[in-house]
């Protein structure tokens, strides 16, 4: 990717969104101000990530679990293509069943407050 175009508050803005994304928090307290303010060091965090990412994607496994964590990752043979589709499913219908378990739990509990 370009970052040339990128300000620095432009890159502070998505490295701390992409690290969210990826991580699963912000880098708060992550680095000094001085290299919040640095290009370079921006862009080698940024890349970072890009670079662990791509990683993941080298196996099946780690490609899965970008998919798992919500990442679209292709797979481009047609057998590898079709598991990942049963474990989509197979998530979908898991996420399906807890949200019906949820949404009993809350009527049942309605119901109790309503007696």
């Amino acid at each position: 990717m370009s970052y040339a175009k990128l300000s620095v508050e432009e890159l502070q803005g998505y490295f701390s969104d992409f690290h969210k994304d990826y991580y699963g928090f912000r880098p708060r307290g992550f680095g000094t101000e001085e290299q919040w303010n640095d290009r370079d060091w921006l862009i080698a965090q940024i890349e970072q990530i890009h670079g662990a990412m791509d990683y993941m994607k080298s196996t099946f496994a780690g490609r899965e679990e970008l998919r798992e964590g919500g990442w679209v990752v292709e797979e481009t043979d047609p057998e590898l293509a079709k598991r990942a589709k049963w474990l989509a499913d197979e998530r979908k219908r898991e996420y399906d069943s807890w949200v019906s378990e949820m949404e009993s739990n809350y009527l049942k509990e309605m119901q109790k407050a309503d007696a």
